[in-house]
């Protein structure tokens, strides 16, 4: 099972090890005879702790940690998705520790485990990832933007949508790790020979994000068609083709290196992985409100997953 703690992927270890917990306030008045009577006060916040891990499979190892940490530094609070896209609702984390459990051979973590503490966060989402998409349109994110007609065909572009954010984080995924690798290539810089022993693990890494985002522009025609109900897939669209065209870029510089040219290989790839970093950013809200319109879409419609459960139980 994994999780979504913002643009997060994570991992969890042992669903035995998830808590939960749910409290009211109830003020105490002392009388003068008797025992004391309650008001209730309200709801607590509610609050989460379960052990996650970071593994190198998954996502930059690294990245995410310090994201996580980054994340508690500044009181950020961040949507929690997890299972098949449910919305949890927002969380700050209250409390991080981590255990390396294995590195390569150059100190860089390849797997964390960690136990991590979340408090529920009421209140405005304008800085966090999803809050603009979760608060858009007065608290729904159709809000009054369905067109006419259009709901009979809101199942197949769900699917378009929903495959197009799952394939766009699982190219992303393997982005970071070509990133990771490029890293330790660069301390090569002086040893060409020993940095063109790591182009086989970054090619492959890349030929997978190729597929990912290959697979994206096909879905280009459904996603270009959606101005109308959802504008922020087709600026999606759009900025896939030019992760897609950098990252052919890096491939053909990888594919063509030798180790007398350095600066006419690596060089190339590192900007046009410089580009595709810059474009992940300017995706970053629109993939969170295709990540939202999923969420919500989900909500409306009947929950059956507790069904096939309990059917599988029986």
């Amino acid at each position: 099972m994994y999780f979504m703690l913002g643009d997060i992927a994570l991992e969890a270890i042992d669903l035995t090890e998830f808590s939960e917990t749910h409290a009211a306030e109830f003020a105490e008045h002392a009388v003068l005879k008797g025992k004391p009577r309650l008001q209730a006060m309200g709801e607590k916040l509610n609050e989460l702790s379960f052990a996650i891990r970071l593994h190198h499979k998954i996502g930059g190892v690294e990245s995410r940690y310090q994201a996580l940490l980054t994340a508690k530094a500044e009181q950020q609070a961040l949507a929690l998705i997890w299972g098949r896209g449910k919305y949890k609702g927002d969380y700050v984390i209250t409390q991080l520790s981590s255990t390396t459990l294995f590195t390569d051979k150059y100190g860089n973590a390849l797997c964390r485990e960690m136990n991590i503490s979340l408090k529920e966060f009421v209140g405005d989402m304008d800085d966090g990832l999803l809050g603009d998409a979760l608060n858009f349109g007065s608290g729904s994110l159709l809000g009054s933007i369905l067109p006419s007609g259009v709901v009979s065909t809101l199942s197949t572009v769900k699917q378009a949508v929903s495959r197009g954010v799952e394939l766009y984080n699982q190219g992303k995924r393997l982005v970071n790790e070509v990133q990771d690798t490029m890293t330790v290539i660069r301390q090569f810089a002086n040893d060409p020979a020993t940095a063109l022993g790591y182009l086989p693990l970054a090619l492959r890494n890349l030929d997978g994000a190729l597929g990912s985002f290959g697979e994206i522009t096909g879905l280009s025609n459904t996603l270009s068609g959606l101005s109308d109900l959802l504008p922020s897939a087709v600026k999606f669209s759009h900025k896939i083709d030019d992760i897609y065209t950098d990252l052919q870029i890096m491939k053909d510089s990888f594919t063509n290196a030798s180790g007398n040219d350095w600066s006419n290989w690596f060089t190339p790839a590192d900007n046009a992985l410089s580009a595709v970093n810059d474009s992940f950013d300017n995706l970053a809200k629109p993939v969170a409100e295709m990540t939202a319109w999923i969420v919500l879409r989900a909500d409306d419609e009947p929950d059956t997953e507790k069904d096939n459960d309990d059917t599988d139980l029986a």
